[in-house]
């Protein structure tokens, strides 16, 4: 009972501290102590602790059962963690893969060696071999430029202007997640 009682005077302090707003990081470390005192010390010795409104609450339990269970739920937790990530990454992935596309020009995008001549705004007049683009094909190549400067603005106005560093931001934040990712898969 005396641990119990310590454990929960500790974490109410920590607590209302935290409602209060000051010293964050000795608060978080109290609630992590105490955590850890219900998750890692006790088990083995077969208590348990529960957390309620009303207060704590331990119960003797065969620690083998009681570290099974924690090894468990710990397990479900990273698996959880894992998907979430993972998700995380393909969003990230699909995110950095428009803001590369987005960043090429809307007057170059189209051009290429299949073209030979263009107007103003990178729309192709006439292809290789010199032959005019029938009225179909100048809509078609019209509707990629303006898509293209449609993405382009876009990039330009969410990264405030400098896209190179919008998209290496995100190259980060990819490297990040698939770093987290490795530490969870070993």
């Amino acid at each position: 009972d005396a641990m119990v009682a310590f454990r929960e005077n500790v974490r109410n302090t920590a607590l209302e501290a935290a409602k209060k707003g000051d010293a964050d990081g000795a608060i978080n470390a109290i609630l992590s102590m105490c955590d850890s005192l219900r998750d890692d010390a006790l088990p083995p010795l077969g208590v348990l602790l529960n957390d309620r409104p009303e207060g704590t609450r331990w119960n003797r339990e065969d620690p083998a059962v009681l570290l099974r269970e924690i090894a468990d739920r710990r397990a479900k937790e990273a698996e959880a963690r894992v998907g979430k990530l993972e998700k995380q990454l393909v969003a990230r992935r699909k995110e950095l893969d428009k803001a590369t596309e987005s960043l090429k020009s809307p007057t170059e995008v189209l051009r290429t060696a299949e073209y030979s001549a263009w107007d103003e705004s990178g729309v192709p007049t006439k292809l290789a071999n010199g032959e005019e683009l029938s009225k179909g094909q100048m809509k078609k190549t019209k509707k990629l430029v303006d898509k293209q400067k449609k993405a382009h603005d876009d990039l330009m106005k969410k990264s405030d202007g400098k896209p190179e560093e919008f998209v290496e931001s995100l190259k980060k934040a990819v490297e990040d997640i698939e770093k987290e990712l490795a530490k969870l898969a070993v």
